[in-house]
């Protein structure tokens, strides 16, 4: 296998270059163009004076944002490189976007294939505005997951307005082409060259389809670069943004997301596919670290051995690094002739993962042979020129954000960590403040029912006497079983009660605080009339508010069993309870006082912290007022508070106005 490459001036001197390498005798030839010039009318022309010249050529070609001829780089201008093989068989194929999209594109190339012969490479450029490149690739590993795809998306000098590919029988804008190799015992190798680094935060993808984003954390794309990359950067895409790609780790390969169009309304059209919840990074290139991969491609034994390289390289290193892309490329050249272009995505094969993926900020190097090499050459790097202060100040600046992003990251997951333990706490907690609230449920139960159940016994056991001795009368049924009824009615007018009490509240629904404290009162009335406790309501509040009630009466329940409490515990002469409820600034407050003598000092500003509790063991968890405070502020839209009096404690509740 040979490879000769040539800048095209004119026709004569085509000729001239043809004959001098002896091309148009070779079987079998493919042609790659790599076109600076975007003009449809002048590649057509091109073709079929090449075509004139051989007629039995192959030839794919893409329009580019950049060429490769030798180690020499270059803008609008045409490199043709012209690939002979002894043993390789070659059939190019093109097609037109489908209007169902790139990956029904796809499948209607693959109907163009020969399905009885082996497919040892695909060289395939598509157009670089129209084609999600991902879903093409995807549609043709459909075909064949093994298949080795080298090359990628044309470019048109970084205008982003039109691009174009061609083979030997068509030139198209829309669409994808591709040249199929067919040997078995060709040697490919494939590698890639990386070197961009992430920087800042790590952000979320919010909403996308496919190839196009709308939302990055919540904000239109747009917005998004804007934020971080400020607004000249943004005013600009996608012209800049191919420099700043979103980095998208996929285990330990990451992938570069570059943008290659805008919508109207703030989405951003990327080169491959983002899911909503992918999480990215923004990327940055570094002329000293991207050349630092050169080392690893000049002592490649892999590489050492190609009879001919082609070069798919992203446009943002050619724009990054200037002059110095030389340095990358002279390695490769000294190995065997290169020829490429800067493209807007490249597609690469990575044979130790046998995996197949659409890259950009790299560059992809296909490597053929057609014979075994006699000997490897070693050593071929070049001598890195010195770094300028421009590229050390920038080097140490890439160093310093990506190591500070790394720290605040580490810090990030530590935060989320500790989030999620505390809220698998508060589980714990509510799980705790409920069974604890339970014993004390059973308990107020048991007040409600002794009397009821007291006056059931009473009842039937005058009813067996009297009719033992057989001195009952039909009126003396009926009163008694009436008061049996009216007993079992309260018993399970009570149990709804609880059961109301305990049942989770999904839905937020109207209520006032005078229906509130009255089912309250229900549930806690017979304790507090049990212990000669003294309730005084002055309700002026009945104004009406969206809240969860169940959960704002499982509050006020918990502040009025820590008043009954405090009142035993103290043995108070006159025990008593004040509800009070007043609008005031536009809130609407419910007052829980007693005569108990008060929150200890020392005690008032943690009252509400978990597990602490002024009560002895067996009757304190200390959970009661720490979820009754976070269920105010964090579900209900209010405040919780406590001070004391002359008399005891007041806890306060103050509903805010919904916004």
């Amino acid at each position: 296998m040979k490879t000769f490459n040539i800048y095209y001036t004119d026709t004569l001197s085509l000729i001239h270059f043809i004959e001098i390498n002896s091309i148009k005798s070779s079987p079998n030839i493919l042609l790659q163009i790599f076109t600076g010039i975007i003009d449809e009318e002048y590649i057509w022309k091109l073709i079929y004076n090449i075509k004139n010249i051989i007629p039995h050529i192959n030839i794919i070609g893409a329009s580019t944002d950049g060429e490769i001829n030798n180690a020499t780089v270059s803008d609008n201008k045409i490199v043709l490189s012209f690939s002979l093989f002894e043993n390789t068989q070659i059939r190019t194929h093109f097609i037109e976007k489908s209007s169902l999209g790139s990956y029904q594109t796809a499948k209607d190339l693959i109907k163009k294939f020969d399905k009885n012969r082996s497919i040892a490479v695909a060289i395939s450029f598509t157009d670089g505005l129209s084609m999600n490149g991902e879903e093409y690739i995807n549609s043709l590993l459909e075909y064949d997951k093994n298949l080795i795809i080298a090359g990628g998306i044309a470019g048109d000098n970084s205008q982003f307005k039109k691009t174009i590919i061609c083979t030997e029988n068509q030139v198209l804008t829309h669409g994808a082409v591709i040249a199929l190799l067919y040997n078995p015992d060709l040697i490919i190798n494939t590698h890639a060259s990386f070197g961009w680094v992430s920087i800042g935060k790590t952000l979320t993808i919010t909403k996308a389809k496919d190839n196009i984003v709308y939302e990055i954390d919540q904000l239109k794309a747009i917005d998004t670069f804007s934020k971080y990359l400020g607004d000249d950067i943004s005013n600009q895409l996608p012209r800049t943004g191919i420099a700043f790609p979103l980095v998208l780790q996929k285990g330990d390969l990451k992938i570069m997301r570059a943008v290659i169009g805008k919508g109207d309304n703030g989405e951003l059209i990327f080169a491959g596919n983002l899911k909503e919840g992918d999480k990215v990074t923004f990327g940055y290139g570094n002329v000293e670290m991207i050349l630092k991969e050169k080392e690893k491609l000049s002592i490649s034994h892999v590489l050492n051995s190609s009879e001919s390289m082609f070069i798919y390289s992203c446009m943002a290193r050619k724009s990054i690094m200037g002059e110095s892309i030389k340095d990358e490329l002279e390695p490769l050249n000294n190995i065997a002739p290169i020829s490429g272009f800067f493209t807007y995505g490249e597609f690469y094969f990575n044979k130790s993962l046998s995996k197949m993926e659409l890259l950009n900020q790299t560059m992809t190097i296909l490597s053929l042979s057609e014979s075994k090499p006699l000997h490897v050459i070693k050593n071929l790097a070049l001598q890195m020129s010195p770094k300028s202060p421009q590229n050390e100040m920038l080097e140490a600046l890439t160093h310093l954000i990506s190591q500070t992003t790394l720290e605040l990251e580490e810090k990030n997951i530590a935060l989320q960590e500790e989030m999620e333990n505390n809220k698998r706490k508060d589980k714990q907690i509510l799980q705790q403040s409920r069974l604890a609230q339970m014993g004390e449920m059973i308990a107020m139960i048991a007040h409600q029912w002794r009397q009821p159940l007291s006056a059931i016994s009473s009842a039937s056991l005058v009813l067996r006497m009297k009719a033992e001795m057989k001195n009952v009368s039909k009126e003396d049924i009926i009163r008694k079983t009436d008061a049996i009824s009216n007993y079992s009615q309260h018993l399970s007018a009570t149990i709804d009660d609880f059961r109301d009490f305990f049942k989770p509240t999904k839905e937020k629904k109207k209520t006032n605080f005078c229906l509130l404290i009255e089912s309250a009162l229900k549930i806690i009335g017979t304790s507090l009339h049990n212990h000669k406790i003294e309730v005084v309501k002055e309700l002026n509040c009945d104004s009406s508010f969206v809240t969860y009630p169940n959960e704002l009466k499982q509050v006020i329940l918990n502040i009025l069993k820590n008043a009954e409490d405090i009142l035993i515990e103290k043995s108070i002469q006159t025990p008593q309870i004040y509800i009070i409820t007043y609008i005031k600034d536009n809130n609407k407050i419910l007052e829980i006082r007693d005569n108990g003598g008060g929150v200890p000092n020392e005690f008032i500003d943690t009252i509400f912290d978990p597990y602490f509790s002024t009560k002895d063991n067996k009757n304190g968890t200390g959970l009661g007022l720490y979820m009754s405070k976070t269920i105010i502020e964090e579900h209900c839209n209010g405040v919780l508070s406590v001070h004391n009096n002359k008399k005891g404690a007041i806890f306060t509740i103050t509903l805010q106005p919904l916004k």
